[in-house]
């Protein structure tokens, strides 16, 4: 994922540069005239709704994806009043406005992919924030590719720069998903370099642990970095995770958060052998993996409900709310596709 523009949506001067990206951006990657069109109207409601119902206090994102095929994103995230009744305000008709009531049910008609969050007010509790969160995804063709995992992706680097110390690297095959997900000493040019190009290493049948190993040798010399390599497998129903260093996982399952150590230490540097840990990966489970960049501070019940949407919207709320301003930041979400539940 590729952050490429976060505008404001009050003020005519934001919302023209919004949708002049939008554009060029659509036209770059080689979208159809009626895609284009679908992805303007699907701006101009998030838009007119974050005026309306949060006074144009939020925000619109665009984002570039290639996996798991080329896709690009809308993420508007608003610190409004929230929505009370999702299920009802997605249904063309309901208003709360006096207006003819299609803005959300035509933005999650109009999208490839999309999903809706809301955090009301009066349900706030220990969450930082209150408000609504869209996500919507376009894809360049309506070529259905089936994946045993649905997965989020979110890096983002610190003040916005063009380097960033943080990378995911995900692979996928029929009935198996890995990443690795790494983290280089600190942030800017000399964090990013550590990183860059490690992805390579990533193959579909080193064990986990072994790939940790080579990734510390193939470091050394460097400033280091800290990591994981995960593997999901939608057969056996089980995860392997192997890491080193200060990162976090989560396992989110049956109503309860597990979290998962590493062995410390620092890649090309000194650590202790690293440990892989296997646990069961039932239908309904979620598994997030994140830098340092992410809080610690998050409980199932900060965000009610959000652990059941799509892994996309998670990230990027999770991102957007508990991402730490003053280092780089990267979050991915996983759980098995819907389609392939028995």
């Amino acid at each position: 994922m590729k952050l490429l523009i976060e505008q404001g949506a009050k003020g005519d001067s934001g919302v023209v540069l919004l949708r002049s990206k939008l554009r060029a951006v659509s036209r770059r990657m080689g979208f159809n005239d009626l895609k284009r069109e679908q992805m303007e109207l699907v701006c101009n409601e998030m838009v007119t709704n974050q005026n309306k119902f949060a006074e144009g206090n939020g925000l619109v994102q665009i984002w570039e994806t290639d996996h798991p095929r080329p896709a690009l994103d809308l993420f508007a995230f608003d610190y409004g009043k929230g929505i009370l009744n999702i299920k009802a305000a997605v249904e063309d008709g309901f208003t709360t406005a006096g207006t003819m009531g299609k803005g959300l049910g035509a933005i999650r008609r109009l999208s490839s992919e999309s999903e809706i969050y809301s955090l009301p007010m009066e349900n706030v509790g220990d969450c930082p924030w209150h408000g609504t969160a869209v996500w919507s995804r376009f894809y360049q063709d309506n070529h259905d590719v089936t994946l045993p995992h649905q997965i989020g992706g979110h890096t983002r680097a610190y003040q916005d720069s063009a380097f960033n110390g943080d990378m995911i690297q995900v692979r996928c095959s029929p009935n198996k998903t890995r990443w690795l997900h790494m983290d280089g000493l600190g942030h800017g040019r000399e964090a990013a370099e550590v990183v860059e190009g490690i992805g390579y290493f990533l193959d579909d049948e080193t064990p986990v642990d072994g790939l940790m190993q080579r990734l510390s040798q193939r470091l050394h010399g460097t400033r280091g970095a800290v990591g994981m390599v995960c593997e999901i497998d939608a057969t056996t129903q089980t995860f392997r995770i192997c890491g080193v260093g200060d990162m976090i996982a989560y396992l989110i399952a049956s109503g309860e958060k597990k979290a998962i150590s590493f062995s410390p230490g620092v890649l090309g540097h000194a650590h202790r052998t690293p440990e892989t840990t296997t646990l069961s990966f039932p239908p309904q489970a979620l598994l997030i993996t994140a830098s340092d960049g992410l809080r610690r501070s998050i409980t199932l019940h900060t965000f009610p409900d959000l652990w059941r949407l799509h892994p996309q919207l998670i990230v990027l709320v999770l991102g957007q709310i508990m991402g730490r301003h003053n280092d780089d930041r990267s979050v991915f979400t996983i759980r098995l596709n819907p389609s392939m539940r028995k």
